[in-house]
């Protein structure tokens, strides 16, 4: 950057041409010579409108240039500094003059590379001790903070700053962007020139608001950079790999950092319900707490559709008391998508590294979340419709092996009524026989253990002959109200006597308050013998077999579970094809014909894997389609009248 002339600064006052240089003064040259303001050099303005890295830094050098010779050559010099929030002037910096042969630009840089403390720490803290209200200036602090210039007086105060004892004061009202931002209130030891003075201090005053003009420029500047990169981070965020739970974290991280707030967080609706709290930054131990109190607002800034800006939250009435006195100001926008509110992003309390810097959010902020919230809004539809289409991806794969599955059942179905035809006719006969030719033998024939294995096999063959009939023409339930529980407990009777000679342990748990259910009782029956059969072919000799019933919301619900070993590589879904070849006890109709029994009573049929128990089936029945249906409609007597009211008596 070139250097700097005086003539560019905005506002500046032209300097006078200096009578003589102070580093041209000999020693014993008067005061007046020596206090006399040379030309500013190029180095001095660039000291102080390039080097400054924030505002802190550029007071600093403000008050160095103050005390030293080629400036107003001040003896001492405090400055106070605007607070809009107390509507008072706080005491901020104390400075003393340097040695007068120092070299300003290497004073002003000396200043800014100090602490925020200055030369004179422990005068620091006294001055920053200090309050004062505009009423209590007097004085060259008065006429300069009235008329927001500068003034030279021979007696100044402010407050209980303790000025003095000087033989002449100044004062300079400094602003940024028109804003009165703070007092510079400095001390001669020694009468000099006033009008010289206030020449130096005119050109203090105007270098100082150009120089803190071009510093809130540059941050600013910054400011819409960090705005920049982070909407740039957050569209590169949305298109990338990461689910919708890391990008409204990120997106709330962002609104914080980007605005320089302390904490802020993000909600989400769902159709009608309240905002939900998703995602919060800030303090750790209260931003969760704060981001659940703050719902309110985020509720209030969805149904209204536009940004809810606070600088006092104290006034909004929808909050708390206690709540509004834990944050200053706030902002709240909504998220909106294709005219569809989707939730709302907020900040809350501004961080400001200096006292004169505004706590308020302002309109770049407001601007920067409106952006930022569209953004997110856009993410959270394009989540949304992501897990749809993923939702409906999976529907469609489940309905395609669902398809399947049922056409390969229809063909074993055909296969099996066309099987059941031609070995039924043939396996009666074969059993017919044996049982005469059975009955023909004596009791110590040796043939006649043979036959009565012959007679079992034919009746075991039978009964799956009629397994595969009834699954080819399965017809519709015959209901009736039963007991869920009165079945159950007739199939266990049933299987009891398998399950002692196998020493099976049985562990039944029955809800007795469940509803009678309208049902086909014997088909039902059936359906628990099958899976109890399945469970019992399956389990160890020794092993266990639980059974329970409950009710769970609208659906009576039956869990068989055994503790058998299962073999790696076995596939559950394979349990309900018929004849399929995995099970141990060969190849079986019975669970596909429970499925299908279940599913023209409105149930399913579900199998898992759980802890100890190796195989659960569960099957339910709803509740609501087992109503008694013979009642439906409107009666007999309601539709056609009684035929006793039209022959009323007498």
């Amino acid at each position: 950057m070139d250097p700097i002339s005086p003539d560019a600064v905005p506002g500046a006052t032209p300097t006078p041409e200096p009578a003589a240089d102070i580093h041209d003064a000999p020693a014993d040259a008067p005061a007046r010579m020596r206090h006399a303001r040379p030309r500013l050099t190029d180095p001095v303005l660039a000291a102080l409108f390039q080097h400054p890295r924030d505002l802190a830094s550029l007071e600093r050098m403000v008050l160095a240039w103050a005390v030293h010779a080629r400036g107003p050559a001040f003896d001492r010099v405090r400055w106070l500094v605007w607070s809009p929030l107390r509507a008072r002037l706080a005491g901020r910096l104390w400075w003393k003059a340097a040695d007068p042969a120092d070299d300003p630009t290497d004073a002003l840089l000396c200043a800014q590379r100090l602490d925020s403390e200055g030369p004179d720490p422990e005068r620091t803290r006294s001055v920053r001790a200090c309050v004062v209200a505009p009423e209590h200036l007097a004085g060259a602090a008065d006429t300069a903070w009235r008329t927001s210039s500068i003034a030279v007086d021979s007696h100044a105060r402010a407050g209980d700053l303790g000025l003095g004892p000087a033989s002449a004061f100044g004062a300079a009202a400094l602003t940024l962007g028109g804003r009165r931002i703070g007092l510079l209130i400095g001390e001669w030891d020694e009468p000099g020139d006033a009008a010289e003075r206030e020449g130096a201090l005119a050109q203090l005053r105007d270098l100082a608001t150009a120089a803190l003009d071009a510093q809130a420029a540059r941050d600013e500047a910054r400011r819409r950079h960090r705005h920049a990169a982070a909407l740039g981070e957050f569209a590169r965020a949305s298109v990338s790999p990461l689910n919708l739970a890391e990008i409204l974290d990120l997106a709330c991280r962002l609104a914080v950092t980007a605005t320089g707030a302390r904490g802020g967080a993000l909600w989400l609706v769902d159709g009608s319900e309240a905002p939900e709290l998703r995602t919060t930054h800030g303090p750790v131990g209260s931003r969760e707490r704060l981001g659940r109190q703050l719902g309110p607002l985020a509720a209030a800034a969805i149904e209204r559709g536009r940004p809810l800006v606070l600088d006092r939250v104290t006034d909004e009435p929808c909050l708390d008391p206690d709540v509004a006195a834990q944050v200053q100001s706030l902002v709240v926008h909504p998220l909106s998508a294709y005219g569809r509110g989707a939730g709302a992003l907020g900040v809350y309390d501004r961080c400001v590294g200096h006292p004169a810097e505004s706590e308020a959010f302002d309109r770049a902020d407001v601007e920067f979340l409106a952006t930022l919230a569209d953004l997110v809004a856009l993410a959270d539809d394009q989540g949304r419709r992501c897990e749809a289409l993923r939702v409906a991806e999976h529907r469609a794969r489940e309905l395609q092996h669902e398809i399947t599955r049922t056409e390969r059942l229809a063909a074993l179905g055909e296969m099996a009524a066309r099987v059941a035809h031609e070995v039924r006719n043939p396996l009666a006969s074969i059993g017919a026989f044996a049982r005469r030719v059975h009955k023909g033998l004596g009791a110590e024939d040796p043939g006649r253990e043979y036959l009565e294995i012959v007679i079992r096999e034919a009746e075991r063959l039978e009964r799956m002959v009629g397994e595969q009939l009834q699954y080819a023409t399965l017809q519709r339930p015959r209901l009736k109200l039963e007991s869920m529980n009165g079945v159950v407990q007739e199939a266990l009777q049933a299987a009891g006597e398998r399950m002692v000679r196998r020493r099976v342990r049985l562990l039944k748990k029955l809800t007795p308050d469940l509803p009678p259910l309208l049902l086909d009782a014997e088909r039902i029956r059936r359906v628990m013998g099958n899976i109890i059969d399945n469970a019992l072919e399956s389990v160890a000799p020794g092993g266990r077999v639980r059974v329970e019933t409950r009710r769970s919301g609208s659906y009576v619900m039956v869990d068989v579970a055994s503790d058998a070993q299962r073999r790696p590589g076995d596939l559950m879904e394979q349990l309900f094809v018929p004849f399929a070849l995995s099970r141990q006890g060969g190849p079986g109709v019975g669970l596909a014909v429970a499925q299908q029994v279940l599913k023209q009573h409105g149930g399913e049929m579900r199998v898992r894997s759980e802890g100890e128990w190796s195989t659960i089936f569960s099957f339910t029945l709803p509740i609501p389609e087992n109503q008694d249906r013979r009642h439906q409609g409107q009666e007999r007597r309601l539709s056609r009248g009684d035929r006793r009211e039209r022959f009323p008596a007498g």
